[in-house]
């Protein structure tokens, strides 16, 4: 069994690698076929989900596949970049850090949204996106199915794709570099984040299944409005920093859109705005 899932992982590392024009010899990773090998994996998983939700309407899969994408794309670069510089997977480097945190984030998160969506039956963030009953025109309903339901998975890939750039580019570029004061203090900001997400999602799941009703005032929730998306901001943003450290930021100064695109979406899109207007419609004055 390990003898078989090594060889589907190598040559499913293989397939991406040519699809992104990933050499085997050494040095022979840049930045830019980095960036092209983790837009293929990503896309990958979530052609993969799409197709999954479209024929079983599932809400369960989303989360799992979506954060997998992450997990999936800092472990093939890592690896395509030990291959390059002539590193051993497992041997304590920058690149191995990068990919250790992505992975930390990605399974804690997708372990969460997953047994929440267990214990709720749905996500309510996505029932636009499936039709209502059977009745539903296809195409033409008011969902739109499956149509809205691929753009959902193709800004999923997007998000996952430009978060991830100063992860990717890094390892690409500066696999071994030391972490240096600078790194460690980055790493701390990257736990703090952790905590801090990882508490407020605790917080609130527990609360709400006692006072379904009430407005969370309790843990960080006392402190911060929304605790949780303040750990996810602070996470992107340390992990950032800690992949920019070795010269990545002032060669490639792009990849600093990661965060921003982070604390634009979670300010101005997709987290707290609509938020704030289901709690508005719910709690009131009460808030």
């Amino acid at each position: 069994m390990a003898h078989l899932l090594r060889s589907l992982a190598s040559s499913a590392f293989g397939a991406a690698a040519q699809l992104a024009g990933v050499g085997a010899t050494p040095h022979a990773l840049t930045a830019g076929q980095a960036v092209k090998l983790s837009a293929v994996v990503i896309a990958a998983f979530n052609t993969v989900g799409f197709g999954t939700t479209a024929v079983t309407q599932s809400h369960k899969v989303t989360d799992l596949t979506g954060t997998s994408a992450f997990i999936a794309s800092a472990w093939f670069t890592h690896a395509a970049a030990c291959r390059a510089h002539g590193l051993a997977l497992l041997a304590p480097s920058r690149s191995l850090l990068l990919a250790g945190c992505v992975t930390l984030w990605g399974v804690r998160l997708a372990g969460y949204l997953f047994y929440r969506v267990l214990k709720l039956g749905k996500d309510a963030r996505l029932s636009q996106f499936f039709p209502k009953d059977a009745r539903e025109p296809f195409l033409t309903g008011q969902s739109m199915y499956p149509v809205k339901l691929a753009g959902f998975w193709t800004a999923q890939s997007l998000w996952g794709w430009v978060v991830l750039l100063p992860i990717i580019v890094a390892q690409a570029v500066a696999p071994a570099a030391p972490l240096g004061v600078f790194g460690w203090a980055a790493l701390g900001g990257f736990l703090t984040g952790f905590a801090m997400e990882t508490v407020a999602d605790a917080q609130k799941f527990a609360y709400k299944n006692k006072h379904p009703d009430r407005f969370v005032r309790e843990g960080l929730f006392r402190y911060c409005r929304h605790p949780n998306y303040f750990g996810e901001m602070l996470l992107w943003t340390s992990l950032t920093a800690l992949a920019g450290g070795p010269g990545v930021l002032a060669a490639y100064p792009w990849v600093a859109v990661s965060p921003a695109f982070t604390i634009f979406l979670l300010t101005q899109a997709s987290g707290i705005p609509p938020l704030e207007e289901a709690h508005n419609k719910r709690y009131g004055s009460a808030m």
